[in-house]
């Protein structure tokens, strides 16, 4: 008996990730994507950092919290070619790499919520709701668990 829908499997019987899981590792790794598009034009580089994260530090933190997000995002895009290799334990990683990026996210936003005096800007509420949200949703979500257990052993 299929634990999901025949929707959710490839070709090889094994469990794709949800529809949602890109989409909000994209929306967590926001920091990566406007650092990557301001590099593309190399002429206004420093005018769109500026522009995006007027602090200094708030990028460099930004990308440092996301990093473990940007991580899983990577294992999950590149399974094929891991499971080719023989790699097989990094499974067992994907989702508490992404419960420690969205965690580190929080924080990064409390640490701005904090040094604002706790005064209430919407960006960091909506971002805060959004972090909460996706922990939960990562942390709960059954088809991220069966698909982890499902990945386990290499299919011929």
């Amino acid at each position: 008996m299929l634990k999901l829908p025949l929707s959710y499997y490839d070709e090889s019987g094994r469990i794709l990730p949800p529809r949602w899981l890109y989409s909000v590792f994209i929306l967590l790794c926001i920091d990566w994507l406007a650092f990557i598009f301001s590099l593309a034009s190399r002429t206004q580089t420093s005018e769109l950092l500026a522009f995006f994260y007027p602090q200094k530090e708030s990028l460099g933190l930004g990308l440092l919290a996301s990093l473990p997000v940007f991580l899983a995002l990577v294992l999950v895009s590149q399974r094929e070619r891991l499971w080719k290799k023989g790699y097989l334990n990094w499974r067992r990683w994907v989702i508490p790499l992404a419960q420690i990026g969205v965690v580190l996210l929080l924080c990064v936003q409390l640490y701005y919520a904090m040094h604002h005096h706790w005064g209430f800007e919407y960006i960091t509420g909506v971002k805060m709701a959004f972090y909460s949200i996706a922990l939960y949703a990562i942390s709960k979500s059954r088809h991220l668990k069966w698909m982890v257990e499902d990945w386990k052993a290499p299919n011929p």
